[in-house]
């Protein structure tokens, strides 16, 4: 609801609830937003008018309805007829929608993860919606039933958006016996939680891994809670979370033919000051330089940082088996991997992060 407008010579004041001081709405802006169809096009959702430059004077203004819908409506010295903007448009513009639905978690136990079926991801809106919701949840998500194929996989990935293509390929193997990419990710040893393409000046939004065969002893998968962490540094240390998102961190990926650099800090706030990612990769981390001080106070904050993602009591620890498909959130969660033994593989890909938050918009 609007609670209240008042004319100003700049615009109008809208205030929205009672300790509200209220913004003033200038008439360029007023203009710039109008929704009637000489301004904006319902169809294309863009603008037909040019409002950067000046506009003419407003003459008159009231709270009226369109449609049967609240809206504001202006009238100009230029135009015969009136514009219009609803009072729903101007009440979400100014209000803070919040991060996409995440539900911080500290421990496995304070995780629902429900195991979808994939035929009913590919067949049915529900199932489409169950999966995205837990991915939206909790950062992570898992089904089961996968065919082993790579057009399955694919299908799946074509579900949310398209696969991405890096310098891994589009759809890309993953086993200890692969020696196509210079990375500890192709072997059998530990990983310790980290998040993928610190080095992608846009970094892969999410991740997902199908397992094609599975046997001897370890590898499970270990997921942390990027979003969790953030949020209790944010809490008890103020400076340090100051540090972890000002401080610009470089990461590389190097391999014959190829030199990938790019540098974030290692949380990433929205206008709103909502934490929207978590970049954390030591071993992909670059040589960097700040002042003494800086330096000093950055490693603190970047250690508070991977001692909390190292600390087992965050992680939830999932063994895959054949069959089993596991996506996660590679802007929140941190994932690793247990040390194994014996024959691990997967078919994987990376998909965008704007991709799932468009399928979710359009599936709510």
């Amino acid at each position: 609801m609007v609670l209240r407008i008042d004319p100003r010579p700049d615009g109008l004041m809208v205030a929205l609830h009672p300790n509200d001081r209220g913004t003033v709405l200038s008439w360029r802006w007023l203009r710039d937003h109008g929704e009637d169809p000489e301004t904006f096009n319902h169809e294309t959702r863009q603008r037909r008018i040019d409002a950067l430059g000046p506009v003419s004077a407003v003459t008159g203004w009231k709270l009226d309805a369109v449609d049967g819908d609240p809206a504001l409506t202006l009238t100009w010295t230029d135009k015969p007829a009136s514009t219009w903007i609803s009072v729903a448009t101007i009440v979400r513009l100014m209000s803070d929608p919040g991060p996409l639905v995440a539900e911080p978690w500290n421990s496995a136990e304070q995780v629902s993860l429900s195991v979808g079926d994939i035929d009913k991801v590919l067949g049915t809106s529900a199932g489409l919606t169950e999966w995205l919701n837990d991915l939206a949840t909790w950062g992570v998500a898992k089904l089961s039933g996968f065919d082993g194929s790579s057009d399955q996989a694919i299908a799946l990935a074509n579900r949310i958006g398209y696969v991405r293509t890096s310098i891994f390929g589009g759809l890309w193997d993953l086993a200890s016996d692969i020696a196509d990419h210079d990375d500890t990710a192709y072997t059998e040893s530990f990983l310790a939680p980290h998040t993928d393409g610190t080095y992608s000046h846009d970094a892969p939004g999410l991740q997902m891994f199908c397992c094609t065969h599975r046997d001897g002893t370890g590898g499970e998968s270990i997921i942390v809670d990027g979003f969790a962490i953030a949020g209790q540094i944010r809490s008890d240390r103020p400076d340090l979370f100051e540090t972890l998102t000002t401080v610009e961190v470089p990461a590389h990926y190097i391999e014959p033919s190829v030199e990938l650099r790019a540098s974030r800090p290692a949380i990433r706030l929205d206008a709103n000051g909502h934490v929207v990612q978590v970049s954390l990769n030591n071993y992909d981390r670059s040589p960097m330089l700040l002042p003494p001080g800086e330096m000093d106070r950055f490693y603190e904050a970047y250690g508070l940082l991977q001692s909390m993602a190292d600390d087992e009591s965050r992680w939830l620890s999932i063994r895959l088996e054949a069959g089993d498909v596991l996506i996660n959130d590679n802007w929140r969660v941190l994932h690793g991997r247990q040390a194994y033994t014996g024959e691990r593989r997967f078919i994987g890909c990376y998909l965008n992060h704007e991709d799932f938050e468009s399928r979710l918009r359009t599936l709510a």
